[in-house]
């Protein structure tokens, strides 16, 4: 038996989809219904037979963060994908990322060494990875004394829980993906750009990241889960754009206006400032967090696992085609 942990989220949903197309049995944890049909809706979307293909799929509602719930989880299974996480730049989620992201995947990693797993394939992010070295590998060391954010900081700390049960014994993989990219979730995490740039988005910055189609993710995860690599990591990410340039190419696809007016930096750092004296002054969810990613210019490689296995990601025009025709599909159906 396959655990899915994150099975409600962009990656962990469209890792569901994967496995159930290739009529593998797979095990997912859920937290609530609510959650729970988002992945529902994700299967109707892109299946001709959702049902069959779901019936695959064994639920049993637990919590990474309390460990009682997941005992009778590990029953059974052999090989576990740990995509769950909290991704946010909230200081106000300080104490809850660090229990989701920390404490759970200590919890999972805990109970994988009880049970003797084969293979547990950690998902961290490039956010646990050094920044000022360019370009970023695997080789690019953490260093505490960069600016990272909270998320940063309990994605590398999650990783440090892995790499710890490595050395008592439990095969791991770490990857480290880029920015996803991907259809369904379109009211939160990457799927709000989509949405933004539909209904007329104005602003850009004048930052760059790595970027990463979700399918690409889930074909690197089925691979080194089915391949030899342990105790090792890799970086997923397809293309370094500046975001002037991903919001482009989405407004293309929607055949409307890309956002024309670039929004200053000292006009973003002094929103941050104020919304520290006065919460909330400008009405924008702005931090020092989220201005850096957003001004902040980085270049990720992935030739570690391109050469490991001659790996082809999906070109980036190919992706935001096929991600836009989803969400103008979705439209029509409103």
């Amino acid at each position: 038996m396959i655990l899915v942990t994150g099975g409600t989220g962009l990656l962990g949903a469209h890792l569901l989809l994967f496995l159930t197309r290739k009529g593998i049995r797979v095990r997912a944890i859920y937290r609530n219904e609510k959650s729970l049909q988002k992945t529902i809706n994700l299967f109707q979307t892109y299946s001709y037979n959702p049902g069959q293909l779901s019936d695959l799929i064994e639920w049993i509602q637990a919590d990474i963060t309390d460990i009682t719930s997941l005992e009778s989880v590990f029953e059974g299974v052999s090989k576990i994908y740990h995509t769950a996480a909290k991704v946010s730049f909230k200081s106000s989620d300080k104490e809850i990322l660090h229990q989701t992201n920390v404490v759970g995947t200590a919890n999972m990693v805990n109970l994988a060494l009880e049970h003797n797993i084969q293979k547990f394939i950690h998902v961290s992010s490039i956010a646990a990875l050094g920044g000022y070295e360019q370009p970023i590998t695997e080789k690019t060391h953490w260093n505490w004394k960069e600016n990272h954010s909270e998320y940063a900081v309990t994605k590398y700390l999650s990783e440090m829980e892995v790499w710890r049960a490595s050395q008592e014994g439990l095969p791991v993989v770490i990857i480290n993906p880029s920015v996803i990219l991907g259809s369904g979730f379109w009211h939160e995490g990457t799927g709000k750009i989509f949405s933004n740039v539909y209904q007329g988005m104005k602003f850009y910055t004048d930052g760059s990241t790595g970027f990463v189609d979700v399918w690409d993710v889930v074909k690197a995860m089925y691979l080194l889960m089915e391949n030899s690599p342990i105790n090792d990591s890799f970086i997923i990410s397809a293309y370094n754009l500046t975001f002037k340039n991903l919001l482009t190419q989405i407004a293309h696809q929607f055949n409307v206006r890309p956002p024309q007016y670039k929004f200053p930096k000292a006009i973003a750092e002094t929103i941050w400032r104020f919304n520290l004296l006065i919460p909330n002054f400008f009405k924008l969810p702005v931090n020092k967090n989220i201005v850096h990613t957003l001004y902040n210019r980085s270049v990720y490689s992935s030739d570690k696992f391109i050469k490991k296995f001659d790996f082809h990601f999906i070109p980036f025009e190919a992706s935001i085609s096929n991600i836009c025709e989803q969400f103008l599909k979705k439209q029509s159906q409103k």
